[in-house]
Order: structure tokens, then sequence, then C-alpha cells
């Protein structure tokens, strides 16, 4: 009979630590909460997903949005709204089916405004077909995180339609034609 009993405190002393920390997690665990390590915000949901969206602080009366875009079909942004001030962008961004088009790196969207590092702000993209989008991000200071992203638009690069059509273009890098034999 002792044995038993030996047996059983040794079983309940080995299992209780086990089922007494299962209890204090209960369905509010920190396992069923969404982790977000990035500094930017995240929008999973809508014509648009924003991905990492953050302004960058330029400390000259002017902030850089950065971030990732991704849409499940063809969307074109013309504009977009910070803080309820429309701004026209110098050319359209253009997003293609479930392919992520990352923005900062050439200025895509410069505002001017009176954000700064430490701010959240409202940034809306006018998106059509899929209509308008809008999300709370944080504004950071320029840091050496953030040296790729760029504080003016850069360029404009020539469309690849333009390169591809041109007749006095090479017909390959090395400026040889391709005389491969074709592939039965």
């Amino acid at each position: 009979m002792s044995t038993r009993r030996t047996l059983a405190a040794i079983t309940l002393a080995v299992a209780a630590p086990f089922a007494l920390s299962a209890c204090g997690t209960s369905f509010g665990a920190q396992t069923n909460q969404q982790y977000q390590a990035a500094v930017g915000s995240n929008l999973r949901t809508g014509p648009i997903g924003v991905y990492n969206g953050l302004f960058v602080d330029n400390a000259d009366g002017t902030a850089t949005f950065s971030g990732g875009l991704l849409s499940t079909e063809d969307q074109t942004i013309e504009s977009v709204t910070v803080d309820g001030a429309a701004k026209k962008l110098a050319r359209p961004i253009t997003l293609k089916p479930n392919t992520l088009l990352t923005l900062g790196a050439a200025g895509e969207i410069v505002v001017k405004s009176d954000i700064a590092a430490g701010d959240y702000v409202t940034i809306s993209f006018a998106a059509t077909p899929g209509g308008d989008v809008s999300i709370e991000v944080p504004v950071v200071a320029r840091t050496e995180m953030y040296a790729d992203v760029a504080k003016r638009p850069t360029s404009e690069p020539k469309p690849v339609q333009e390169q591809e059509s041109d007749p006095a273009a090479p017909e390959s890098e090395d400026g040889d034609e391709d005389t491969s034999p074709p592939s039965s």
C-alpha cells in the first residue's frame, strides 16, 4: 500500500508543474497574438496590403514613405493623402498581382509636412480599381538603418517598352545577334 502512495505522490509531483503552468495562459496567451517585430505598420486586408509601412523624417520639412505594397489584382495608385492633405504622385505606382513592390529607395512618395519622428500619421492610397486603403504608420528618424530611403524622388527611369522597341538598340547585351540553333 505504501508503494502505491509513494508512486502516486511522485507522479503528482512531476505532473503538477506542467498542469499548473498551462492554467495561467488561458486563451489570451501570447502565442495567440500577432507578432510584429518591425517598426512599421502592416495592413493585411483590403485591395492593397501594406507591409512595414512608415515615413522616414528627412529633417527638412519632408518625409519619405517606405514600405511594401501587395495586391491580388492590377492596381494603379496616382495619389495619396497624408493626414488629410492630398498629394498627386509625380508618376503612378503600378501594382502587379501577387508581386510585392517595395517603395522608398526611389522616393516614390515624398510629402512636405510638419510631421516629425515619433508621430503617427494616416496615409491613404487612392487605388484604381480597388478604392482607397488607409493605414496609420509611424514616423521614424533618419538613421543608418534608413540610409537607403531616398530624401527626394530620383530621376524618372526610361520605361522598359521604349527600350525594347528602339530599332537602334543591340539585339543582346554584348551587341551580337543570337545565332544559336532553334530548339525542337
